[in-house]
């Protein structure tokens, strides 16, 4: 895990939205247990430490990430809703544009 600098972090802890989690509304499960802060994405073998990269995510789903798809793409569709394109220009080895249209045509 990546630590997230002190600056990013009371960012993140005045957003109302990083103290729920982010899939809540989905009807993928029922959240449970504590909140945590999801890093959603990895590039060039770091976690993106942005605050459109980072969701809040019940203990519940955040142990689901890795092997549930549903859950992983919920996550990483409502990262990319709160990503500018300025944002996604600083990680220009990813395909946004390809993997925002597979997330929106294969979400659940």
């Amino acid at each position: 895990m990546r630590p997230i600098p002190q600056s990013l972090r009371e960012d993140l802890d005045a957003d109302p939205d990083m103290h729920v989690c982010a899939v809540r509304y989905r009807g993928i499960d029922e959240c449970s247990g504590r909140i945590q802060w999801h890093h959603v994405w990895i590039y060039a073998g770091k976690q993106i430490n942005e605050s459109w990269a980072i969701l809040g995510a019940c203990e519940h789903h955040h142990d689901l990430v890795q092997s549930n798809r549903d859950v992983r793409k919920e996550f990483e569709r409502i990262s990319l809703s709160k990503a500018t394109a300025t944002d996604l220009a600083k990680y220009p080895r990813k395909k946004w544009g390809q993997i925002r249209n597979w997330l929106n045509e294969n979400s659940p």
